[in-house]
């Protein structure tokens, strides 16, 4: 007998008070902040996929799109984010299975060439999940 594929939803990273930041459609969680995947969908998580980059830079928002690379969630993983369009920046994203939960860690934007910090902040991570629906 063939296994069919497990049922997904997948959803976008909603507003949550003090811990996202809205930015054209997209809210974005905020750097050092835990989130629960619980608090999303009580269903397992599946995958995190990283959407875009928020940053200011001398006062101007703006946002990086990256590409949308599903991240399998299973056990503990780190993994990189970073854009060809800022190369300067630097973070992770942290994802545990055993406690289910998530933390953006951005590391502080440095020119490249230059030990000087960069007149650029990164200030959130937009990131869709998908979680498995149950049978």
């Amino acid at each position: 007998m063939i296994k069919s594929p497990p049922l997904t939803l997948t959803l976008p990273m909603p507003a949550i008070d003090e811990v996202t930041l809205p930015h054209k459609g997209l809210n974005y969680l905020r750097p050092d902040l835990m989130l629960s995947f619980v608090s999303i969908n009580p269903n397992p998580l599946l995958f995190v996929t990283p959407v875009a980059v928020l940053y200011s830079s001398l006062g101007v928002v703006g946002h990086v799109p990256l590409r949308k690379i599903p991240v399998a969630v299973s056990g503990q993983v780190t993994y990189p984010i970073c854009t060809q369009a800022l190369p300067e920046m630097r973070g992770k994203l942290i994802i545990s299975t055993a406690s289910r939960k998530l933390k953006f860690l951005e590391n502080q934007m440095v020119k490249p060439d230059d030990f000087a910090p960069s007149t650029s902040q990164v200030i959130g991570l937009a990131l869709e999940f998908i979680f498995q629906q149950p049978d």
